[in-house]
């Protein structure tokens, strides 16, 4: 059974003289965010108060930056927010930047669901461009979201653009395998007139011949290959291990 996710809220609160909090720089008066959501939110809704914590302020930088995050009359600097990130980091003892982003939005994913997991991956796409573990992640949360809607082309051009943007000896061999069969997938499922066999040919030999041996895979691409006219569904395709 699947999990249920809880629902959350998203709080830009101004920093003022009787506001402050011990990250945010003592001359810093703008907004900041606060990610809250289970008891958190439960109690904020009903009192209009609650304890923000160190977390809350973790996950709010990090979903509030994303550039799929609307923002509407919010005030705030930045580079004051990516200063606090730093500090959230070095508290919570993570390595590097990059690990406290997958680390985050995997996190986020089991409790809020793949939307706003994948909203923090974008910011990591925005603040860290050349990791590709970021975009690898970011290219599964998509083949997750194209299982729930109906209308994904957009999903798949977005996934086939990625693609070659991610150093495949710099991910795990289980995520290399699948970003690279969904991408194939995505190439198929398009069926434009401009993806020709041309196309597919040529990304077969790049990212599927001596690339992908997983026994669930293989399978799989036979019957894509094998089953030109059949109209598949992305839950079809999905992936069991990555259900």
């Amino acid at each position: 059974m699947k999990k249920e996710i809880e629902s959350f809220s998203m709080f830009w609160l101004p920093v003022g003289h009787d506001n402050r909090y011990y990250l945010v720089p003592d001359d810093y008066y703008d907004q900041v965010p606060w990610f809250v959501w289970g008891e958190k939110l439960e109690k904020f809704e009903a009192t209009n108060t609650c304890d923000l914590s160190e977390e809350c302020l973790l996950k709010g930088i990090l979903y509030g930056l994303s550039p799929s995050s609307p923002k509407f009359a919010m005030i705030y600097d930045e580079d004051v927010l990516l200063a606090i990130l730093d500090k959230l980091q070095e508290g919570f003892k993570f390595k590097s930047r990059e690990e406290l982003i997958l680390d985050t939005a995997a996190n986020v994913r089991s409790i809020n669901g793949v939307y706003v997991a994948k909203a923090i991956l974008r910011t990591g796409m925005f603040l860290l461009p050349k990791s590709s573990k970021i975009k690898s992640d970011y290219i599964l949360s998509l083949w997750e979201i194209a299982c729930e809607k109906k209308d994904n082309a957009s999903i798949y051009t977005e996934i086939i653009e990625l693609i070659p943007n991610v150093d495949l000896e710099d991910i795990l061999n289980t995520a290399k395998e699948s970003i690279c069969y969904y991408g194939f997938c995505s190439l198929l499922l398009l069926k434009q007139d401009t993806i020709l066999k041309h196309d597919v040919d040529k990304y077969r030999m790049q990212y599927i011949d001596g690339v992908i041996t997983h026994e669930e895979i293989r399978p799989k691409i036979d019957i894509l290959l094998n089953n030109p006219d059949k109209k598949f569904t992305p839950k079809e395709l999905c992936l069991d291990h990555d259900s």
